[in-house]
């Protein structure tokens, strides 16, 4: 019995107020992420519908898509590319026309590196290393995991100096779109 108690007690936590015991919510509402990990596992689908809900919830705030850093062979840095042209496209699907915004989102790279083990900085053991590696007999061991960061913001960032930037794209409409803009336009105007 005192087992139960103690999950009851775990699962649902209670807090005295006005000294009478209240049973609180055991997990608030998350607030919403800035911040998207694309993984190997992951669906790009529901990183892309993430992003969307994310910028129709916040229309001001950035979204920052990242890998992990990983060896070469199991980066997902092409994953995080996809996924950010994916959602860069869908994003300017999602435009409303006839409010004038055509403009799409900006974007800000920036391609880090994680060391991996000990790179011998002086002495025999580095200049073996060198010679090894001149000779062409053994290559000496990647050291160094590669990951990426993008940023994708409706408005330019002051201060990303660091990192580099792609411009929106702008929508284009077609001749029929055009003309059922100005059709609705004069429908609405009295």
């Amino acid at each position: 019995m005192d087992e139960v108690y103690a999950l009851h007690n775990i699962l649902t936590p209670l807090v005295v107020m006005n000294g009478e015991m209240v049973m609180t919510d055991p997990q608030p509402a998350a607030p919403p992420s800035d911040s998207i990990r694309i993984t190997r596992q992951g669906k790009i689908r529901c990183w892309v519908k993430h992003g969307l809900d994310f910028f129709q919830e916040n229309p001001d705030k950035p979204l920052t898509l990242h890998t992990s850093p990983a060896d070469v062979a199991q980066s997902t840095i092409p994953r995080l590319i996809s996924v950010v042209e994916i959602l860069k496209r869908e994003y300017l699907k999602t435009l409303d026309v006839s409010a004038g915004q055509l403009t799409g989102l900006h974007q800000y790279n920036a391609l880090q590196w994680e060391q991996r083990g000990e790179i011998a900085a002086e002495g025999e053991d580095r200049a073996s290393t060198i010679a090894r590696a001149l000779e062409g007999k053994k290559h000496p061991k990647l050291t160094l995991a590669p990951y990426m960061k993008v940023t994708l913001c409706r408005k330019a960032l002051a201060g990303m100096h660091d990192m580099t930037y792609q411009t929106p794209q702008i929508r284009r409409l077609s001749k029929t779109t055009k003309a059922r803009v100005k059709k609705k336009a004069k429908q609405h105007m009295p």
